[in-house]
């Protein structure tokens, strides 16, 4: 058993380019089974594919693509009515964008004008896409948005949590976000080091409170194992783990709502083992010019 200190990883803007992405994805949702081991150079497209074929499209959501046309004067009424709530639109004087996840996108695909089907293209071979044609030109005339010049308000950016349980917990009810987390289904912790995280102000505790919890997270894994060795699963075997139990958890989301999760994370009456994470990773955000 080990007591671990809580951490969190910035990413940054998640790739938009197509093996780049894949493999972003791959990371994501290699973090729900610690399975890590298994990335090689050439095993992302395949493993996308498994998760899209197994109906897994949430870890998909761990990517991003803009494109952007030129402003004519009637460019809303034409384009943009079928746009759905998880394509976000920017403005700015030059061009409109919109952007999202791959899942968005893939999710509105028989919806879509024409106008954005060959962008959808590049990924087709992913998502099995029927091939389609444009029949003419629309009144804007769309392009996949360079990395370099996507608004930082269409960036999707991504950090991974290593926390408790209590603190993921609260991580996911900003339902905006996209997550990717490590599962106690289908993980199994029998026979290793189980970890658990030492909650804020650990080191202020006395010698007896700091046994306590010391107690209940070994007596926590030695009946898991027992409950494992006697032929239980992961996933019946997990009632008997506390909040203390150690969770990595990808998170992504644009910047709007790693502002809103800042607003209510880093407040002083937000839970300390939350703020210690969030305030680090706001700081970061700021440092890195996004909010």
């Amino acid at each position: 058993m080990k007591i671990i200190k809580p951490s969190v990883e910035f990413y940054g803007a998640v790739p938009t380019e197509y093996n780049a992405a894949l493999k972003f994805i791959e990371m994501a949702g290699r973090t729900c089974y610690k399975s890590e081991d298994k990335i090689t150079e050439d095993s992302a497209e395949g493993f996308v594919k498994k998760l899209i074929k197994a109906g897994h499209l949430a870890m998909v959501e761990h990517s991003n693509m803009v494109v952007r046309a030129e402003k004519p004067p009637v460019f809303y009424d034409d384009n943009l009515g079928v746009v759905g709530k998880y394509i976000q639109l920017f403005t700015d004087i030059e061009y409109v964008y919109a952007g999202g996840s791959l899942t968005a996108w893939f999710q509105m695909y028989n919806e879509l004008p024409e106008i954005f089907w060959p962008f959808l293209g590049v990924y087709g071979r992913m998502f099995d896409l029927p091939a389609r044609t444009r029949t003419g030109r629309g009144t804007g005339e769309w392009e996949v948005c360079p990395y370099d010049e996507i608004p930082k308000e269409l960036h999707r950016y991504s950090a991974k949590f290593i926390c408790d349980r209590g603190v993921s917990h609260e991580l996911v009810r900003h339902r905006p976000c996209s997550f990717a987390q490590e599962s106690t289904r289908y993980v199994n912790y029998g026979g290793k080091d189980m970890e658990f995280i030492e909650p804020d102000g650990f080191e202020d505790w006395s010698q007896t409170q700091i046994g306590s919890f010391w107690h209940v997270c070994k007596t926590a894994e030695e009946h898991y194992n027992f409950q494992v060795s006697t032929g239980l699963k992961p996933q019946q075997a997990r009632a008997v783990l506390p909040n203390a139990l150690k969770t990595e958890i990808v998170v992504t989301a644009d910047a709007a709502e790693w502002k809103h999760l800042f607003k209510l994370r880093c407040a002083p009456a937000a839970h300390p083992d939350f703020r210690r994470l969030a305030v680090p990773l706001r700081d970061k955000f700021i440092e890195e010019g996004i909010l």
